[in-house]
């Protein structure tokens, strides 16, 4: 099969051997007529927008349209693990198999003699792959535990794909982002001009991520959830020194210790996507204010100033959608931090009348997202 290039897409060479009998000798554990052993390659292709496309079943030399796809997601020192069970009597056939890649291409290689009686399989794969799935074989379901280093690699789901036996060569398989992919931009939106440009980030934590979980996906229906339950975490985003630009107009990407103008270079985590809790989830942000003098007076430089900005609010239903990528937008003011003449120290009075400024000024809430698909 001759190598196809599309871009952003993963396309693997085939090798492959193909079964042309299938008779079986009582007593044996070979086939008659052919190796038992077969070699199967996989074609894949991950997407960022949820679009499960996938080659059509007549024609093998070229893919259907995949918006978006992306093919940074899968790093190929890292298996996926392979199930695939009987589409006739649901039992496992191929059990979390392990599928590397070697030199460009996912392969592996299937003692056949253990499918003798089965003529189709149903096969899913997910990504990376996890040592201690379980098979519901009532629910046709498997559920994969994902710990934070695994949801940081991901994770990803394939589409369910239907094959004989009899035709197992290349294998086409579509994986899709289950987790949210967050990240932020920052401005300053005070309204005063002698009070703006003075605000310097030191610190942002994300509080409550959930970064650990049971994902459950059902094999034939490509339906999925994630148990609610799940471990949280709180998650450092930045840690820096870094200038805040002046209105929405200049405000940038939260980098790891500066800001950036481009998505790719920003702070962004995977967190499992998880019901919104009033008062559970928050952003905290850590900021110096510079001295400065203010009708006539002179105001010494303040170090640490804490703003929180609450989720909850903000998403449709307060609920993350799986595979989308979301960007918040932070407005810090100190409008409320000063006044002509003394300070205003109340972290209360603060929360309270910023929310007043964010409505007039930036919409209904302190912070708002921005949605983009992986």
């Amino acid at each position: 099969m001759k190598k196809i290039n599309y871009f952003l897409i993963i396309t693997v060479t085939s090798v492959y051997t193909l079964i042309t009998s299938c008779a079986y000798n009582e007593g044996s554990t070979t086939y008659q007529g052919f190796e038992k052993r077969q070699g199967v390659d996989f074609d894949i292709v991950i997407t960022r927008t949820g679009d499960m496309k996938t080659r059509s079943e007549n024609e093998y030399s070229q893919f259907a349209s995949v918006a978006d796809a992306d093919d940074s997601s899968m790093d190929s020192s890292t298996p996926f693990g392979l199930i695939g069970i009987d589409a006739n009597t649901s039992k496992v056939i191929i059990n979390n198999e392990q599928v590397y890649d070697n030199g460009g291409s996912r392969s592996v290689t299937f003692d056949t003699h253990n499918w003798y009686g089965t003529e189709e399989l149903l096969l899913s794969a997910y990504y990376p792959h996890v040592n201690e799935i379980e098979y519901m074989s009532g629910n046709r379901a498997y559920i994969i535990p994902y710990r934070q280093e695994e949801t940081e690699a991901g994770p990803l789901v394939s589409q369910t794909v239907k094959r004989s036996v009899s035709y197992m060569d290349v294998v086409p398989l579509v994986f899709r982002h289950i987790t949210n992919d967050v990240g932020f931009k920052i401005c300053d939106i005070t309204y005063d001009e002698q009070l703006r440009g003075l605000i310097r980030l030191r610190k942002m934590i994300a509080h409550n991520v959930a970064t650990e979980g049971y994902y459950i996906d059902s094999i034939g229906t490509d339906g999925g959830k994630w148990i609610q339950k799940s471990i949280c975490d709180g998650i450092q985003v930045f840690d820096g020194n870094a200038r805040v630009g002046v209105g929405s107009d200049n405000e940038l990407f939260v980098g790891y210790d500066h800001l950036v103008s481009d998505r790719n270079f920003s702070s962004r985590f995977y967190s499992i996507p998880e019901e919104i809790r009033m008062g559970k989830q928050y952003v905290e942000v850590v900021f110096d204010v510079d001295a400065f003098e203010y009708g006539g007076q002179k105001y010494p430089e303040l170090k640490n100033q804490v703003q929180k900005f609450p989720i909850y609010g903000v998403l449709p239903g307060n609920t993350f959608i799986y595979g989308k990528q979301y960007t918040f937008h932070l407005g810090l003011d100190l409008g409320t931090l000063y006044k002509s003449i003394e300070f205003t120290a109340s972290v209360a009075d603060w929360n309270e009348t910023s929310a007043e400024v964010m409505n007039n000024i930036w919409g209904e809430n302190k912070i708002y997202e921005d949605n983009d698909y992986f």
